[in-house]
């Protein structure tokens, strides 16, 4: 019914993400987009709880992954209930399904197989558990090894007999039981030195060779007061956690530092996979995870002192009496200076990087070489261990960080993975998606609570979600909601109550990923280690071991990514290898940020370390403390500031976007993605503000265009200038919103519209501009009288108020509650579900359709104008609109408002609304009834009691017989919520009214 080609900005949130390639299957940006690929679409931890595990729900939740636009799931074996400590949920319906059993691998073959039929990838976390590498083929021999020690002081000057304690070996107390101490030690060294807090090195004694197997030791100690200390090695008894429940204290962690430990450890986690998952190993099962490390650190291995002598060129032994942060918190309150804090600090910088090194070259190494000699991808969150982020990033071949729900916090995940595996050419960057704390996730949770920090881990470089979680449901499907991952959250399944129409959420992070996926973001600095602003990152030991090369002042890397300037962070210690390849560099061509050193980090060649730090320093940064310095075909600077400055090439450009003056780039934030085809911009309003803005992006002759990942619509945007060859293009933003800018196609004369801009920044104003080149304001229909300027000439709009129709009375409410029969009942008036008398309704969890038939004249539909249906307040809830028996879409998340223009017609026209809330309040209505099976203990988490778990299946529900309690429907392995727990308000509140813009054309 419209007569011209209308376009309103904030509609709905329009997400456009950025492309910076033609993909090699000739698939465009716009086919990507509308069709997303299969590497677009989310995976799950797909949690498979203790032996509660079977065939029948293995098909069923893969079916519903493939349904809901889900691309498979990464099994991860677990105990039956998670919380802080191992809980085993007691008289399990499948007492034979335990880890590895007959039971379990046809099991995880059908899975292979199913994922096979439906177009889906499945992968397995190689520990039991989600942390981190082991498993119950592991034994203290193999285990992770950590130093410790025993003291004695003594009175010098004379001949000393004594013996020296074994020290307490390690006990794992958190995801064990009290009975798991070590067994087994060995000895590293015995070491005598001043009782004094600083103490020269030349005062440390090897005392080694004077200790017999049984701990005595005989020797002339000189005068003095000394320390006797006996340093061995024992297994640090870290445990992959939480396992399932046979597993309980029989597991231990890899020996993260040795190579023929973790060689063993692939095969025996890779090898009995393919044996039994036969043809489907390698095609449809595609994945092996290293999860969250949370097995703590790990300081020696048996050859850990010939390795460090072989990196370094000293020996590490005499050493360890400084007893710094390396160790144990212990140890650091014993801190001790040996020769001076800075020889000190740099024995453990020395020390960790040791650390770092042969968790890579003995362990991730490994891992990875194993893996893709197997055709798997190894899957990798890289975090949190004594071993570089973004070595880990650049090494993975699915790299992922990780981040929670939370409705106040955008989230996203660490900058460093994101950074690292861009420059090492990985195009693909996941996230462990929507982890929650019960607090945020007691089936409260919706897409709407969730889009927030959606769009944060997309702002931090994420383009895959792993959802978190995904709990394997083995029971009938009577039993809802079903199996936990104890008290965690984010709940995705098929019995989530917004299951179908949160399929519009999950497409809506399958157009976004497409588009992030779909080539490169540009990136026109390098960072070296840590990353300070946008750009790109490379870890200290890529840096040194790669090729890298300088073309027209560009730095080029391996991967083919090309960078302008290089930074390096705000220190004056580096290594003199550093130096010289920033030497080298600069020499090329290359144009480099950095402070100048002064000294090393490092005890290697000490103290010549400083004196060739100091020669490489005074020839590349010069001698009068300069600022800038050119050296061979390049430049080096110290600070941002000077470089700028100096005004040099690598800075002469115009940066991708700029916003108007006075926006904060905290409140809006910018992505940019680049091909031969597209350049693509992201925009997000972080803000809870609505903002009215002008980005003007670094594009000339180009079209822009706004393109909506919610619905999947794509329109050119209606009002935009080019200017000293920028594109600026106006932009109004809803709380929170984010709108993608597309610029792939030539502009013309034709569709270029003319300067516009409006005095009242305020205003509810849209502009578009029509086919035949004019332009068209729509306005709220308030009265009002606006002043605008077009190509600079004063022109004022009025219009004349129109009142909308409120739609708040006389509904048809026919309520489908997910685990009970159907009612239908009349609402005079809009009403809270939660304030509803009838329990049916106070109670309710599921979809419930709002009808109503509504008469319109000639003098509500007219031309000239559009119609928008706003919802009103709507608590975070999913609704389906229809009208006519035409399906519009799904509003998950604000604002809750459609056009509605296109599907209103002159007469009697049937709106229905089909609203679907959370489980909270059902839950919340059957602990009302008397309870038929046993919660175990009550817990609290950050002082919060959130709730218990299911002590054991009761027998009833073994036996398949029919509930005790009759007035109970759900059913769980988790209890949040009491009687008198509070509920949530549910249903459409309102108020409902049919909202008209008129338009006017100028």
């Amino acid at each position: 019914m419209k007569n011209v080609v209308l376009i309103v900005v904030g509609l709905l949130a329009l997400n456009v993400f950025g492309i910076s390639q033609t993909k090699s299957d000739g698939s465009t940006v716009e086919s990507v987009f509308k069709n997303p690929p299969k590497d677009a679409r989310p995976l799950c931890y797909w949690f498979w709880m203790g032996n509660n595990f079977t065939k029948y729900g293995i098909t069923k939740d893969l079916e519903a992954m493939k349904e809901i636009g889900v691309g498979g799931g990464i099994v991860t074996n677990l105990t039956s209930t998670v919380v802080e400590s191992q809980n085993p949920i007691l008289n399990s319906p499948w007492p034979n399904h335990t880890y590895r059993s007959p039971a379990y691998w046809e099991a995880l073959r059908l899975s292979a197989a199913e994922a096979k039929r439906l177009g889906l990838e499945i992968g397995i976390h190689n520990a039991v558990g989600y942390s981190a590498t082991g498993g119950p083929w592991i034994n203290e021999e193999k285990g992770m090894q950590k130093i410790i020690w025993s003291k004695v002081n003594v009175q010098g000057g004379k001949a000393i007999s004594i013996k020296l304690s074994i020290p307490e070996l390690p006990i794992n107390h958190r995801w064990g039981s009290n009975n798991d101490r070590a067994t087994i030690f060995k000895d590293i060294a015995v070491l005598a030195s001043p009782d004094n807090a600083e103490f020269s090195f030349k005062n440390i004694i090897d005392l080694t060779n004077k200790m017999d197997s049984d701990g005595n030791i005989s020797w002339d100690c000189p005068v003095g007061k000394w320390v006797i200390y006996r340093f061995i090695s024992a297994p640090s008894m870290a445990r992959p956690h939480p396992v399932p429940d046979e597993l309980i204290g029989k597991t231990l962690e890899v020996n993260k530092m040795d190579s023929s430990s973790n060689i063993f450890h692939w095969h025996e986690v890779i090898d009995p996979i393919k044996k039994h998952l036969g043809e489907y190993f390698g095609k449809s099962f595609t994945i092996m995870h290293v999860d969250s490390y949370e097995a703590g650190n790990q300081n020696w291995t048996s050859f850990f002192k010939s390795e460090f002598i072989s990196m370094k060129g000293y020996d590490p032994t005499p050493w360890l009496v400084s007893m710094g942060p390396l160790f144990t918190e212990n140890m650091a309150r014993n801190h001790k200076v040996i020769n001076s804090e800075l020889e000190t600090k740099a024995f453990e910088w020395d020390y960790s990087d040791v650390v770092n090194k042969l968790y890579f070259k003995n362990g991730w190494d490994v891992a990875k070489k194993i893996i893709n000699d197997n055709r798997l991808k190894f899957s990798w969150e890289p975090y949190k261990g004594p071993f570089d982020i973004a070595e880990g990033s650049a090494l993975a071949d699915f790299p992922m960080g990780e981040f929670w729900a939370n409705q106040n916090s955008a989230g996203g995940i660490s900058p460093q993975i994101a950074a690292s595996a861009r420059a090492a050419g990985k195009n693909i960057i996941g996230a462990e998606a929507f982890t929650s704390i019960p607090q945020n996730s007691e089936w409260t949770e919706t897409p709407a609570t969730l889009k927030y920090t959606a769009d944060g881990a997309f702002l931090s470089g994420v383009n895959k979600f792993v959802l978190h979680q995904w709990v394997h449901q083995p029971f009938d499907d009577k039993y809802q909601p079903g199996m936990y991952m104890g008290w965690w959250g984010t709940h995705f399944s098929r019995h989530q109550t917004w299951f179908e129409p949160g399929k519009a959420f999950i497409n809506y992070l399958n157009r976004t990923s497409a588009l992030l996926q779909y080539g490169e973001q540009v990136s026109d600095v390098l960072y070296f280690q840590n990353i300070s602003g946008r750009g790109d990152l490379i870890s200290k030991n890529d840096f040194l071991n790669s090729t890298i090369t300088v073309t027209d002042g560009k730095i080029i890397l391996p991967s083919g990514k090309k960078y302008r300037y290089m930074i390096f962070p705000e220190s004056l210690e580096m290594l003199p290898e550093v130096a010289n390849k920033i030497k080298q560099l600069i020499a090329e061509g290359a144009t480099v940020v950095a402070p100048k050193p002064s000294a090393s980090p490092s005890l290697q060649n000490y103290p010549a370390c400083n004196d060739a730090i100091k020669q490489i320093a005074d020839e590349v940064w010069g001698t009068n403390n300069a600022k800038f310095n050119k050296y061979g075909k390049g430049y080096i600077v110290t600070n941002i500031n000077a470089a700028k400055e100096e005004k040099l090439a690598a800075f002469n450009f115009l940066p991708d976007y700029e916003l108007e003056q006075g926006l904060s780039e905290k409140a809006i934030r910018v992505i940019h993605r680049h091909s031969t085809e597209a350049d693509l911009f992201y925009v997000v309003n972080t803000s809870k503000k609505q903002q009215r803005l002008t980005v003007a992006f670094n594009i000339i002759g180009k079209q822009p265009e706004l393109w909506n990942v919610e619905d999947g619509s794509m329109s050119n945007a209606p009002v935009w200038y080019e200017k000293e060859g920028r594109t600026s293009v106006l932009l109004k933003l809803t709380s929170l919103q984010t709108v993608f800018v597309v610029f792939r196609k030539s502009s013309n004369s034709s569709d270029r519209p003319r300067t516009i801009s409006v005095a009242d920044s305020a205003s509810n104003w849209s502009v578009t501009t029509a086919a035949n080149g004019k332009q068209i304001f729509h306005s709220n229909l308030a009265t009002s009288a606006e002043v605008v300027y077009v190509s600079g000439k004063k022109q004022t709009i009025k219009t004349v108020a129109k009142s909308p129709i409120e739609l708040n009375n006389n509904w048809s409410v026919s309520f489908a509650p997910k685990l009970n029969k159907n009612f239908s009942m009349t609402f005079n008036t809009l009403s809270d579900f939660s304030l509803n008398e009838d329990k049916r309704v106070k109670y309710f969890a599921g979809t419930a359709t709002y009808i109503k038939s509504i008469k319109l004249d000639n003098s509500f539909v007219q031309p000239n104008q559009i119609i928008k249906l706003d919802l009103g307040e709507m608590n975070n809830q999913l609704a389906e609109i229809f009208i006519n028996n035409k399906k519009l879409g799904v509003l998950w998340c604000p604002p809750y408002s459609i056009d509605v223009t296109d599907y209103l017609t002159v007469g009697t026209n049937e709106l229905r609304i089909a609203v679907t809330n959370t489980w909270a309040n059902k839950i919340i209505g059957d602990e009302q009834e008397p309870a038929d099976f046993e919660n175990g203990e009550e817990h609290t988490f950050k002082k919060d009691t959130v709730g218990s778990p299911l002590k054991a299946f009761p027998d009833w529900f073994i036996k398949n017989q029919p509930r005790p309690s009759k007035g109970r429907k759900t059913f769980s392995t988790w209890q949040y919520y009491k009687k008198d727990s509070k509920l949530i308000p549910a249903g459409m509140v309102g108020p409902v009214v049919l909202k008209r813009e008129e338009t006017v054309e100028l």
